[in-house]
């Protein structure tokens, strides 16, 4: 696992047909404000971390959803994205959306999909095995709308130099 000089590449995947039903196998929820899961995981082994990057790329397909008042609403999320390496995080982004939640019938979902990409390089990963996650944050204000996540990849190359 990227111990010769030549690329080495690892993926976690998940393909969602429905990213907005919770019960559906590997959907991820974060329903509340606060709530953070670990999304997906890759290891690699470094053997000389002076002369090796890891490139990692992350995609996650988020998917909220508003249950609509008498009326469409404003709905806004915030989602945090951290990538960790071995339970320390490298990196971070936050994404926060305004959206109407569309529809016309009080009761029923207002749906959005975002799909955020994440892509960063390591210059400096230690040496030996290294655990990579992407965790996701609910950091929405209160109210918030029901997120999860859905479809999902990470992908770590390690070059070494």
């Amino acid at each position: 696992m990227g111990l010769e000089k030549e690329t080495f590449v690892t993926a976690q995947s998940f393909s969602i047909e429905d990213p907005f039903d919770p019960t559906e196998e590997n959907v991820i929820s974060i329903p509340t404000p606060g709530s953070s899961e670990e999304v997906l995981t890759v290891d690699v082994c470094v053997k000389q971390p002076h002369k090796t990057h890891v490139l990692l790329d992350s995609m996650a397909q988020v998917a909220v959803r508003a249950t609509l008042s008498p009326f469409p609403v404003n709905v806004t999320f915030v989602v945090e994205y951290e990538l960790e390496r071995n339970g320390t995080r490298i990196a971070s982004i936050t994404d926060e959306m305004d959206y109407l939640a569309v529809g016309s019938t009080p009761g029923v979902n207002g749906r959005h999909n975002n799909f955020p990409n994440f892509p960063l390089v390591d210059e400096n990963p230690d040496p030996g095995n290294n655990t990579y996650v992407l965790r996701c944050t609910n950091s929405s204000p209160n109210p918030s709308p029901f997120i999860t996540i859905g479809s999902r990849s990470l992908k770590a190359a390690v070059i070494t130099l």
